[in-house]
């Protein structure tokens, strides 16, 4: 939940791999992300649409939780946002603030009180949503889901009714999964990142940067921020209470991180080089190469030329974070940024389809889905929702893409089981590897296409 465990993927060129060489792609490409947690495929296709200027694509999201959804667009908004109102790099510090901290910075709650107004507008009104963002599309989603929708919206904004301690959650599970080892935390959070995420692959992150998001929940910190404000897309199961709201406090994955997604790679090998295993940059400083890029292309539409001087190089730095400011209370008298209320960057071939929460367990039975995706991707932990009868949502041409938990802190064991899960479903739906399995490496992502189409 909140974000996935594999790279962001750019799905139309993973399609272009299985089409021949000499094989044009289809006009329209159908997307299913079922379950992917977060919009970083969707950010990596879009940062990329440039390059295929007659290709249309429709991405349709499907996640089994209201809230997932509403932080789908808020960090989509970030990235289509007019370049009159946030610069390339005020975007990409934005984006990673609300997509990987537990504490904000005060311009990013007062950014994310904004949208949620602008957000209400939007999924109350399909003709503002069309001139505002018309990149999405909210047609499958029922009255009540459009209701829970302006519910979320309204608690992002600050208001001292909307109260979300989410530093206090955050340190209460995790004295609860810790137990009697809490007053050895230090140790126990070096362990996982030693023993478990970098022995399964995920070398770029540093230790300080781990062990600090698992103290804090942030994961992202640069000198020149400081974070204390509550970030309210983490609420799940919010249910209004007189005119506050009830949540579920604190969920969601705390043990891996939002590292994996934009901060495990990136095309300049001098990011990646270490000595001694002591990394010369941050994930967070290949986060923000990363992200930076995405903003740039999806804005200026043409490729992106790396600049040194465009991030930061904190690898080997112990930087100090001082005490965090935790003011959950989110008072009215905070600050409001501008109103963010200009039209989205159009992307006139890209169309984001919101899924109905109920549509996720009976996609197959759905007659408009069906023989529907060129492309499917299965995030790991929806692998087990995939009903009997999935398939007839397929094309015959589609490509599937099944998350595996190679970049997270499972033990090896529990990884090869879920591995072997895949490949009995592949198995049993008579599936081709696309993947090369013979070559000895690991693979965050396998893929895979029907056998009558070799």
């Amino acid at each position: 939940m909140f974000w996935g465990f594999c790279e962001a993927l750019n799905f139309v060129q993973e399609y272009r791999k299985i089409i021949p060489t000499d094989g044009p792609l289809p006009e329209c490409l159908d997307i299913l992300l079922f379950g992917s947690g977060d919009p970083r495929h969707i950010l990596a296709i879009a940062s990329q649409l440039f390059l295929y200027p007659k290709l249309k694509v429709n991405l349709y999201l499907a996640e089994g939780c209201i809230e997932l959804l509403a932080r789908h667009m808020v960090l989509l908004t970030i990235a289509f946002e007019d370049p009159t109102l946030l610069s390339l790099k005020g975007k990409t510090h934005l984006f990673m603030d609300i997509y990987g901290n537990n504490l904000i910075r005060p311009f990013s709650s007062a950014y994310l009180s904004s949208k949620g107004r602008e957000l209400t507008g939007i999924v109350t009104d399909l003709e503002y949503a069309q001139r505002q963002a018309p990149i999405f599309n909210y047609e499958a989603l029922r009255y009540k889901e459009r209701d829970q929708l302006e519910n979320v919206f309204r608690f992002w904004t600050n208001a001292p009714e909307h109260v979300f301690n989410i530093a206090r959650y955050w340190e209460d599970r995790q004295r609860t999964q810790l137990g009697v080892r809490y007053d050895h935390r230090n140790g126990a959070f070096d362990w996982d990142l030693q023993m478990r995420l970098r022995e399964n692959g995920a070398k770029q992150i540093c230790p300080q940067e781990y062990k600090h998001w698992r103290e804090t929940g942030i994961a992202f910190t640069f000198p020149e921020y400081e974070q204390s404000d509550p970030n309210k897309t983490f609420a799940v199961g919010l249910v209004r209470n007189g005119k506050g709201f009830l949540h579920r406090g604190s969920v969601g994955d705390n043990m891996t991180g939002p590292y994996i997604a934009f901060g495990h790679k990136c095309a300049e090998e001098r990011l990646s080089r270490s000595k001694h295993g002591v990394n010369d940059f941050r994930s967070t400083d290949v986060t923000e190469r990363n992200v930076l890029q995405i903003m740039y292309e999806i804005q200026e539409r043409q490729p992106y030329c790396f600049d040194p001087k465009d991030i930061h190089r904190f690898g080997s730095h112990q930087l100090d974070t001082g005490k965090n400011l935790n003011k959950h209370d989110a008072r009215t008298e905070l600050f409001e940024a501008a109103r963010y209320n200009k039209p989205l960057l159009r992307c006139d071939n890209l169309t984001v389809h919101f899924l109905s929460v109920e549509d996720v367990l009976r996609m197959h039975e759905l007659d408009r889905f069906a023989a529907k995706f060129d492309t499917v991707f299965v995030a790991s932990n929806y692998l087990g929702l995939l009903q009997s009868g999935f398939n007839r949502t397929w094309k015959e041409t589609c490509l599937l893409c099944f998350e595996t938990r190679q970049l997270t802190v499972f033990a090896k064991e529990e990884i090869k089981q879920h591995t072997e899960k895949i490949k009995a479903y592949a198995q049993k739906e008579s599936l081709a590897a696309v993947t090369n399995f013979s070559i000895n490496k690991t693979h965050s992502v396998l893929f895979y296409k029907q056998i009558s189409n070799m």
